[in-house]
């Protein structure tokens, strides 16, 4: 235990070795001293087998590729002492940084976290294009083929100083929706979360993009050479026909990635966010290898985990059974390995072949890993195009079927679940959703109630508050039924209440609704299907495939520019060569790096393949229909609280919690709308202190969670 310890805490220190130097790269980059010891190294690399250009590669781009690999060593050590210890040093930042400190504006609800991380950031831009634009200015250069006059060069700086700062999102762009290859695992952020702070840094990308191009382009209009200078590919520096190119592919690629288009027109939007690919090419082309290998890390381990994701869901498996609701949603169960463990509010990806060939989409699991051990289940409702033809689909079965379909096939890429379970933290749980966010506190409460959890933690009260319009959506509930006619020993002091919003009614004729018994459709899996469990690659593998890549990419750059460069007094000289030569053996070393890593991965998957080759068994307990029950006699052990017409009274919910314990916090988690988030978030930050009858003070924490549906 005491090795372990220190292992841990070598990986720990060694990961806090790398950001910072790599984010002391990125800081010290714009000043003068470093320019002149930069190209101090530059010269002296040259000597060596590595050049300039590995050097460019190891300073950029390994601190992050070697934060990945240890990461994922971190985690494989450290699972089992992570679910003992759910009172570590690093929950309690957690919860802290978790504060919200903006509430009610049009970005929602923003972290003490979340609103420390963008003011760093933005103070890093400022620093960065403030510390480039002076440099510039005190050795303004005239530009001969124009002709520009000194305000004229000022502005041209600017342009392309501008452009810098794109070139520093597009450095981070890829890390927040990594899911295999994540960076944000090791802290806790999930999936969904880090894709808000995606958005948020592909707009600035875009913005800086448009700026850049404006501004260059103003100044080349003023000389009447705007298509001249638009359209010309030279031979040295920078390409500006690929930079027009760059500008308008992210121009499409952010129009297409606007709410309004994104929710109507989903697959526009997917098809175009493939453009990256163009993008991504054309910069390398516009900016030149130099700024490309900046750049490299994220674009790198962006790749691979594209590669693991694709291999691994290329294995289609098959539906076991279906479950459709009254609210028009279903619960697809599908088999998994036996051995394959996720954490509650995990994500999975999934894709249908019989309703879209190409299109991806998340889901909320609402099973628990342990009490559930061959299978797991996601609930979809018919909200969008891609689930409404889902749920047609299961509906269309006749009744002279039987109630079967001959197979449902499915690709999975997953799960992908948070490694920090904050939830655990508490001892007094709220649970808030509205509509479809009651998916991942599903997960959460089949968690507590398994007797196989490795957890030893168990709550002591639980109050889950759900919101819903219409007295039809209540039905969504269906599938934690079986945990609410549980011994209440098994699930703490569990409290249900429901409120429907829009729609007066009975608390009975409500209950018949959640009693209501789902049409179950099973599902036969084809032969070639049947031994199709979800399985998924272990962290030690990750770690192995980041290595594999980063050092062939390197080999193969070195290899291929010695072979390919022109010599000058024996040595590779890239200057005498044209920008695209060197540009396109970039290109080529990644594309070797990345095949290579592809073979690899095959191989090991098929090598598993073979061993863990045993058939999948349909569990019994999900062809039967299940059955709900209005009252104690038949099944509840309570009643739930059931108001029509209302909202949630939260003060009155959490003085009630609070006076029945005498522990000092109390867990908010919000999921649902983010109009809900926000109201959720205000009250919190009004009560941040809640007096009870026995004179104490309980802290109230809020947590927002973010589901995919």
């Amino acid at each position: 235990m005491a090795h372990n310890s220190a292992r841990l805490l070598a990986l720990k220190l060694s990961m806090a070795l790398l950001v910072a130097a790599w984010i002391s790269f990125w800081i010290l980059k714009p000043t003068k001293t470093w320019k002149k010891a930069w190209h101090s190294a530059e010269d002296l690399a040259n000597d060596t087998f590595l050049r300039d250009y590995g050097l460019n590669v190891i300073v950029f781009c390994f601190p992050v590729v070697g934060f990945a690999i240890l990461s994922f060593i971190y985690l494989h050590s450290s699972e089992k002492e992570r679910l003992r210890n759910r009172t570590s040093l690093t929950a309690h930042f957690r919860v802290a940084f978790s504060r919200p400190m903006i509430v009610n504006s049009p970005i929602g609800v923003v972290s003490l976290g979340e609103l420390s991380g963008a003011m760093l950031f933005v103070a890093f831009l400022v620093w960065t294009y403030y510390s480039n634009v002076s440099s510039d200015f005190k050795k303004l250069a005239p530009y001969a083929p124009l002709k520009l006059s000194r305000q004229q060069l000022k502005v041209m700086h600017m342009g392309v100083r501008v452009g810098s700062l794109s070139e520093i999102c597009l450095a981070v762009l890829l890390f927040p929706i990594l899911r295999g290859m994540s960076l944000f695992r090791i802290f806790g952020i999930e999936f969904e979360a880090a894709v808000r702070y995606h958005t948020w840094i592909a707009n600035a990308l875009a913005l800086f993009c448009t700026l850049h191009g404006i501004i260059i382009m103003s100044i080349w209009g003023q000389k009447k050479r705007l298509l001249a200078e638009i359209t010309s590919w030279q031979k040295i520096g920078r390409v500006n026909v690929a930079g027009a190119i760059s500008l308008i592919t992210i121009l499409v690629i952010w129009i297409s990635s606007l709410p309004v288009i994104r929710r109507k027109y989903f697959r526009t939007f997917y098809v175009t966010h493939h453009l990256y690919i163009v993008f991504i090419s054309f910069f390398l082309l516009h900016a030149g290898d130099k700024h490309f290998y900046l750049v490299l890390s994220g674009i790198l381990l962006f790749a691979l985990d594209k590669i693991l994701r694709l291999i691994q869901s290329r294995k289609e498996t098959c539906i076991i059974s279906a479950r459709v609701l009254p609210c028009r949603a279903v619960e697809l169960i599908l088999p998994k390995d036996s051995g394959m463990k996720y954490s509650p509010m995990s994500t999975i990806f999934l894709k249908i072949p019989t309703v879209s060939r190409f299109e991806w989409h998340p889901f909320s699991i609402t099973s628990s890993c342990y009490k559930n051990e061959e299978h797991l289940s996601v609930l979809i409702k018919s909200q969008g195009q891609w689930t409404s033809e889902l749920y047609s689909k299961i509906i269309s079965v006749k009744d002279e079927e039987f109630g079967q379909l001959k197979s449902l096939t499915v690709g999975v890429d997953g799960p992908y679940g948070p490694e920090h379970l904050l939830y655990q933290r508490y001892s007094n749980l709220v649970l808030i959703a509205g509509g479809s966010g009651v998916t991942p506190f599903m997960s959460i409460l089949n968690e507590i109630s398994s007797k196989d959890s490795t957890t030893n933690w168990h709550p002591t009260n639980i109050v889950l508050i759900y919101c819903v319009k219409r007295v039809q959506d209540i039905s969504m509930l269906t599938p934690i039924l079986s945990i609410l006619c549980q011994p209440a020993a098994e699930i703490a002091n569990f409290k249900l209440k429901i409120f429907v919003t829009q729609e007066q009614g009975s608390p009975i004729s409500a209950l018949e609704v959640l009693n209501q018994p789902p049409r179950v459709i099973k599902m036969l899996p084809t032969p070639t299907n049947r031994s199709a469990g979800i399985t998924q690659e272990g962290l030690i593998w990750r770690a192995i495939i980041a290595a594999l890549g980063f050092i062939i990419f390197l080999v193969s750059l070195v290899f291929l520019s010695d072979i390919f460069i022109q010599q000058v007094h024996g040595k590779p000289s890239r200057k005498s060569n044209p920008s695209w030569i060197n540009d396109l053996l970039v290109f080529a070393a990644f594309v070797i790096a990345m095949s290579c890593s592809a073979i690899a991965t095959i191989i090991f998957a098929q090598r598993r393949s073979r061993n863990n080759r045993k058939a999948m068994e349909i569990p019994k307990m999900f062809i039967e229909e299940t059955k709900g029950t209005t009252d104690k006699k038949n099944g509840f052990l309570f009643e739930p609280e059931i108001y029509s017409g209302k909202r949630p009274n939260l003060s009155e919910v959490l003085s009630d919690l609070t006076n029945k314990t005498t522990d000092e916090s109390v867990g908010v988690f919000v999921c649902g709308p983010e109009s809900m988030k926000v109201s959720v978030a205000s009250f919190c930050n009004n009560h941040t202190k809640i007096s009870c009858k026995n004179g104490l003070n309980r802290s109230v924490n809020f947590h927002s969670v973010n589901f995919s549906l």
